[in-house]
């Protein structure tokens, strides 16, 4: 055998076996999966609500490198429309945390994917609360997975309460008024509750229309006037400061922690804040009209709602939010956040582990989807009723006028019941 033949074999094999090694590493490099960038629009402005949120996308990334989330936060009143323009303009995110009674609007316009067929990737689906996903359902299609879900109650500052000589906080609206003024004392209001123009107001004021047996789509009732009436006459009175008509869920938490309300009407989500401020205080389920009665309250929490998109998209949004909805993740976010969780089993463990949640959660069985008066108008139907609410508190209008002029422009809607 020649050298020079030897030498060329020799050759050869390690120029075949360096074809095979880049054949190799082509075939690596093709089937590592593509990063991908998920935008998720929020508005979770709370601190708590923030950290929980960061704590979920970090846990995330760091189990799926390959899959990258954007955070953006938006104005409580700006993202639906944000989300709809972002998707007229085909470049939406890949998420919208929607607020639970602006989901079914989203739905009819178009820009939701429905995560029906998707069902399998989140087992506790079955035990959401009823009225939780009446507010994401329609019929056989579903526009979201609820994050968690929460409903109005009544804050109390013991010491303010000791002081005044009240025993106990108040289980009616006749207790609810003579507790307010007996509390009231400058520069001291009795009772604090949103009653700005966003869904605010009308979230919180339904709490008390739909505990005395009134609806939306019927304003002109009696029910509705006297629900109406109890504000009035706490803002009319002195009892509740004229600026609840400027105030957010926010801006009434900090009157409270300020020492300027003796009482308040807020949810789980300011628990914290209060914890933090060292104020003695005590929560319970909503006043009611009569003893005895129970209250029903409005479904507030937000949804993840997965956008249309493009497929690679879509599949890590769900992929999200089937990691974000993981029992014990879940159990943690909502603890952090001070948010009932909408599954069942998860909420009775928070009233296990959380005593001052309990008022709350034991609302949630007879709490009503805002959705189930409007559907996807129900947004319009709330424009119309805090409109109607902020005329009569400034008194631009009576009780009456008021009232049953927003009831004449719900009927225009056409909503079928």
């Amino acid at each position: 055998m020649k050298p020079t033949s030897r030498v060329k074999r020799i050759k050869d094999k390690r120029f075949s076996g360096l074809l095979v090694c880049f054949a190799f590493m082509f075939w690596l490099g093709g089937t590592q999966a593509e990063e991908v960038t998920i935008e998720i629009l929020h508005y979770f402005g709370v601190r708590d609500q923030q950290q929980a949120l960061s704590e979920v996308v970090t846990a995330f990334q760091q189990s799926n490198p390959d899959i990258k989330v954007r955070l953006t936060l938006v104005p409580f009143g700006e993202l639906l429309g944000r989300t709809l323009q972002t998707a007229a303009v085909h470049r939406p995110p890949a998420i919208a945390a929607l607020d639970n009674p602006d989901v079914l609007r989203a739905a009819k316009a178009g820009v939701l994917a429905d995560i029906f067929p998707s069902l399998s990737q989140f087992p506790d689906w079955k035990n959401i609360y009823d009225e939780v996903k009446k507010t994401i359902s329609d019929r056989d299609h579903v526009y979201g997975i609820p994050i968690g879900s929460n409903g109005v109650g009544l804050y109390y500052n013991k010491k303010m309460f000791s002081d005044a000589g009240i025993q106990e906080p108040p289980k009616t609206w006749d207790d609810l008024i003579q507790s307010a003024k007996r509390l009231t004392k400058a520069p001291v209001y009795g009772i604090a509750f949103p009653a700005i123009n966003t869904e605010d107001c009308t979230g919180t004021w339904e709490a008390f229309l739909w505990s005395n047996g009134g609806s939306l789509l019927y304003l002109g009732s009696d029910q509705a006037k006297q629900a109406l009436k109890l504000w009035v006459d706490l803002v009319q009175n002195g009892y509740a400061s004229r600026d609840v008509l400027n105030w957010s869920g926010g801006d009434v938490a900090d009157q409270f922690i300020g020492g300027r309300a003796a009482m308040m009407v807020s949810g789980p989500w300011m628990l914290r804040a209060v914890k933090r401020s060292g104020i003695d205080y005590g929560i319970v389920p909503i006043p009611v009209p009569k003893t005895g009665e129970t209250p029903v309250v409005a479904l507030g929490g937000e949804v993840w709602c997965v956008m249309k998109n493009d497929k690679k998209i879509e599949r890590a949004a769900l992929k999200f939010v089937a990691f974000a909805q993981e029992p014990e993740r879940l159990l943690k976010f909502c603890q952090t956040c001070n948010y009932i969780s909408s599954v069942r089993d998860v909420a009775r463990k928070q009233a296990e582990a959380q005593p001052d949640l309990r008022p709350f959660i034991s609302q949630m069985e007879a709490a009503r989807a805002r959705t189930l008066e409007g559907g996807a108008r129900y947004p319009i139907v709330s424009q119309i009723t805090r409109a109607a609410i902020q005329k009569a508190l400034t008194s631009q209008d009576s009780i009456d006028a008021s009232l049953t002029h927003a009831a004449v422009e719900i009927k225009k809607l056409g909503i079928k019941e």
